[in-house]
């Protein structure tokens, strides 16, 4: 999450024939990366805070989240014997690859020039042998020493037949064919599937005994996290007074002004989500279906209860 020092309430009182005054820009920024558990709540030791813009301590990226403290701090809040679900959204920072990953989008169709060098994969030859396979030539190679292998030449040693004479790149590939490229071929081979991002072949995840998953693209609802955003740029726009050292200062206060047990309501609307989704339902019908466990009923027009009166007042 991003929060701005001029990110103010945007409704607000004065007096009659007066306006508020409201600064053009946004301000100095956080870059705020943190991680909730239905169990404890706000991990407080995982938190981490940057000054966001390039001019600055930059951005938040996929490499950092394998320098956090997630797991130990997990691990210090439970004790041992627990095992982590790690949930990730599906953002362009969680799901970067390495620079050697196995990925045809980094690929020429042809050997040499400027292309990634990657790193060794591997295919099942005619009697079920896996065989690894250099993605680089030999520095004896006559014509390309030490240069990466194209697209073309990867399938040939795998004994592909019909490379040759197969167009190297589609410009709109069918989705319905597995062999309309050289390019499709390729990463249809069970290496380049089985190619997993920074975040998903962590060692730090694996090593320790703990899973992680990514939730899919386009479903914001099942990211139970973006809740506790809200509630906590909404702390922060109550607080702001437009000076980035407020904002600092208002950052954990508001981080820790989100209960446990508010965190596990977004998690089992989450849930509910996914019972909905696994049914068939569409968008509006899971809306809908989920819109009756957490929607208040009232039976009467004349009579509200008097929590929400406290709150109009």
């Amino acid at each position: 999450m991003t929060a701005q020092a001029n990110d103010a309430q945007v409704k607000c009182w004065v007096f009659q024939n007066q306006h508020m005054l409201r600064k053009k820009g946004v301000g100095r920024g956080i870059h705020q990366s943190d991680v909730i558990c239905s169990t404890v709540g706000w991990l407080k030791g995982a938190s981490q805070s940057m000054e966001s813009r390039k001019n600055y301590e930059g951005y938040w990226n996929g490499e950092m989240f394998l320098k956090e403290k997630i797991i130990p701090v997990f691990e210090e809040v439970h004790g041992p014997g627990y095992q982590a679900l790690i949930m990730v959204d599906n953002s362009q920072g969680h799901s970067a690859y390495a620079e050697d990953a196995l990925l045809t989008s980094r690929m020429n169709v042809g050997s040499g020039g400027k292309q990634a060098r990657l790193r060794n994969g591997w295919y099942l030859n005619s009697g079920g042998t896996r065989v690894s396979q250099s993605m680089v030539f030999p520095e004896s190679h006559p014509e390309y020493p030490n240069q990466p292998k194209g697209i073309k030449q990867i399938l040939s040693e795998r004994g592909i037949p019909g490379v040759e004479s197969l167009r190297g790149k589609c410009k709109k590939c069918d989705p319905d064919s597995l062999e309309c490229c050289c390019k499709k071929i390729l990463e249809n081979q069970p290496d380049f599937l089985g190619q997993m991002s920074l975040v998903e072949d962590s060692e730090v995840i694996s090593a320790a005994g703990h899973l992680c998953i990514f939730l899919p693209k386009f479903h914001c609802e099942l990211n139970f996290i973006e809740f506790f955003w809200g509630a906590v740029k909404r702390y922060l726009r109550e607080h702001c007074d437009y000076t980035f050292t407020t904002l600092q200062e208002n950052m954990p206060k508001a981080l820790e002004s989100v209960a446990v047990a508010t965190i596990r309501r977004w998690e089992h609307r989450m849930q509910r989500w996914m019972e909905a989704y696994r049914q068939g339902m569409d968008a509006q019908s899971a809306q809908l279906h989920v819109r009756q466990f957490s929607s208040c009923k009232y039976t009467s027009h004349r009579c509200i209860p008097e929590a929400v009166a406290r709150a109009f007042d």
